[in-house]
């Protein structure tokens, strides 16, 4: 058994399961159930694969009461199968793990802080005046420029840019690509009908608890920053314009884009490919369903799609759908 192992007695007792099965069985790491072996522990959290389960070779599977009896190792049980492998697999994950060290290809200013608990891979900039909590890890040939200040317990991909005077709080992820901090798209346009840049002084705060996917972009405010709360979870690929505020935990998928000065609530879900124009609040709960258009404010928690329409809550959306398909069969026998 590979060092990092835990017994499942120790597994079930840290997360509130019931243990049918050996105490003192080790695993190592977190499988899927056709690809487990005796290493690793498996979950069931979706019925759809229950066919699966009575073939693996995992040592231990996470699941609910109802398919405990159709196991063949030992189980772990509880109410939420997906949410216990979640954590699970986060404890298991040493992927993140690092040793304190400086590469000798690093640029650090003199004025900046890095304390010595930090990680600077090869490569990387660290600016004037940017300052690095406790244990930072900085990928290769990423970039902190002047004044930018990073929390404790955070993660940087390599090439990663975090533009001056940027504020990221405590224990957050930003994957390769990322840039943080780049100009918002500010013009007017003059009496040559050409474009004048308005500067954008503004800044972006990122609260605690934020991971970010890669090549997503979060630019810079105009005058007052951009906001992104604690525990937000934003996929890859996403644009956030200047002066959004995202509110805390909300969760936003690959593709979306949120222009600026839109204001979203906490506990939001937006799927991938949703189109949010400037100025509209959403919000608190509210649920954006993939390829959703908002074009103005919702004020009502609720789950909304659209597609050749404008958002609309979603019952309405699947009862105008259902309409245009009977149209289209109408059409069809009177051919």
């Amino acid at each position: 058994m590979p060092d990092g192992s835990i017994t499942l007695g120790e597994l079930a007792s840290k997360y509130g399961c019931e243990l049918i099965g050996d105490n003192e069985t080790r695993v190592s790491k977190v499988s899927t159930l056709q690809d487990a072996d005796r290493d690793s522990i498996s979950f069931l959290a979706n019925p759809a694969y229950r066919s699966l389960l009575t073939e693996t070779k995992a040592s231990a599977v996470i699941l609910m009461k109802e398919d405990e009896q159709n196991c063949p190792c030992a189980s772990l049980v509880c109410d939420d199968p997906y949410l216990v492998f979640s954590r699970i697999s986060s404890m298991l994950d040493h992927s993140k793990s690092f040793h304190p060290e400086i590469h000798p290809t690093a640029i650090i200013h003199d004025d900046a802080i890095v304390p010595k608990s930090c990680n600077i891979q090869a490569g990387a900039f660290i600016a004037e005046g940017a300052s690095l909590g406790e244990s930072v890890y900085i990928g290769a040939n990423s970039v902190i420029e002047k004044n930018a200040q990073i929390g404790d317990n955070s993660w940087i991909a390599p090439n990663v840019t975090v533009m001056n005077d940027c504020l990221i709080g405590n224990r957050t992820v930003i994957h390769s690509g990322v840039v943080i901090g780049g100009d918002g798209y500010g013009f007017s346009e003059n009496e040559e009908q050409s474009w004048e840049k308005i500067p954008q002084v503004g800044s972006v705060t990122i609260g605690d608890d934020v991971e970010i996917g890669a090549n997503t972009t979060i630019d810079r405010g105009a005058l007052s920053n951009t906001i992104i709360g604690n525990g937000v979870k934003l996929d890859n690929l996403i644009m956030i314009a200047h002066n959004v505020v995202i509110g805390d935990h909300t969760a936003i998928v690959a593709s979306t884009s949120i222009a600026g000065s839109s204001k979203i609530g906490k506990y939001c879900r937006i799927s991938g490919q949703v189109g949010i124009t400037g100025h509209v609040d959403i919000a608190d709960h509210t649920t954006l369903t993939a390829r959703t258009s908002v074009m103005k404010s919702i004020s009502k928690s609720g789950v909304y799609s659209s597609n050749l329409f404008p958002h609309q809550e979603s019952k309405d959306w699947q009862k105008n759908v259902a309409k245009f398909r009977r149209l289209k069969k109408s059409e069809g026998s009177n051919e």
